[in-house]
């Protein structure tokens, strides 16, 4: 199952693409081979939004993402791989809430895209390779659509401040998965 199959439209959206000067498949093992522990500036921005939850006695957002692999400990569950073409990823969450929110419930694809619970946002991410000119095409897609009007004012507030590290955060994981993929 694909991004535009799970969230095929969304309130809030960001896109990043990087080309990898290294074979699709070099690439692919590249970004399963992507550990927590590689994103510095991303561990440092999840520490950062982590505080409440760790004043309050919550888990820690970053202690999600663990030493393994991104992809075994993303915050959001891998939801579909499509080996040396995507890997999906989706849930529902409450991010405005400075402790993380409620438990949110665990969804597969189809009921991710048929969830419509109020208070939530659905969160999808992907990360998409494609043979190009000198190598392999890398994006990733961030798509959020709120499932009522007061979770997508609250989002919108939200995102307003995290944007920009997200962004950051996109970009970091996109420059290390083409500088493993190069090298190898």
């Amino acid at each position: 199952m694909n991004l535009d199959e799970i969230l095929p439209s969304s309130d809030f959206s960001e896109r990043h693409e990087r080309l990898v000067k290294a074979t699709p498949d070099a690439t692919w093992q590249a970004m399963l081979d992507l550990r927590a522990d590689d994103a510095i500036l991303t561990r440092l921005l999840m520490g950062i939004r982590s505080l409440p939850a760790l004043l309050t006695g919550r888990k820690l957002l970053s202690d999600r993402t663990g030493s393994g692999t991104f992809l075994e400990n993303s915050p959001i569950p891998v939801l579909s791989l499509m080996p040396g073409v995507a890997a999906v990823a989706g849930g529902v969450l409450q991010p405005w809430k400075l402790t993380g929110g409620g438990q949110a419930p665990k969804l597969d694809a189809s009921e991710l895209a048929r969830f419509d619970d109020p208070g939530w946002v659905k969160c999808g991410m992907d990360f998409r390779l494609e043979e190009a000119e000198g190598g392999t095409l890398l994006t990733t897609e961030t798509r959020i659509t709120a499932t009522d009007d007061e979770s997508r004012r609250r989002f919108g507030r939200y995102w307003l401040v995290v944007r920009p590290g997200s962004g950051l955060i996109r970009r970091e994981f996109l420059g290390i998965i083409a500088r493993k993929a190069e090298q190898s």
